[in-house]
């Protein structure tokens, strides 16, 4: 299968009101899969690796606390920004995130929450697993 471009991609998410980045990062060594962002100040590398030490951190903290169930979302809060995070797992043992970052003032946190869940269920019912292989 052809690999979609991350503008076709991620279109879905770009919608969001108030959006700056998305990117789809490999959960497990915090690569970079496919990226979108509307500003070119913010580094991606960091932002993905980041993304996928805070759900291996909230991970951990949920088994050491003996809590049950997995890890679906993370929210981060800033004073100007929402840093969304999606945990995605589309098949045993393979674990990608989907991270968003959206400008506080214009984005509606529910609505975001809901199109990011939306899309990352998409994402894979495309055969989208191929783009990943």
């Amino acid at each position: 299968m052809a690999a979609i471009p991350d503008e076709v991609m991620f279109a879905p998410v770009r919608q969001i009101q108030g959006f700056v980045l998305a990117c789809l990062v490999d959960a497990s060594s915090g690569m970079i899969l496919g990226s979108l962002q509307d500003r070119d100040d913010i580094q991606l590398p960091v932002a993905a690796a980041g993304a996928a030490d805070v759900v291996n951190v909230v991970s951990m903290m949920t088994g050491e606390l003996a809590m049950k169930g997995d890890v679906e979302d993370v929210i981060i809060t800033l004073d100007s920004h929402y840093h969304l995070i999606r945990l995605l797992k589309p098949a045993p043992g393979r674990q990608y995130l989907v991270l968003v970052t959206l400008e506080r003032p214009q984005a509606n946190l529910a609505m975001a929450l809901r199109e990011i869940r939306d899309f990352g269920t998409s994402l894979f019912s495309l055969n989208e697993p191929d783009r990943m292989a």
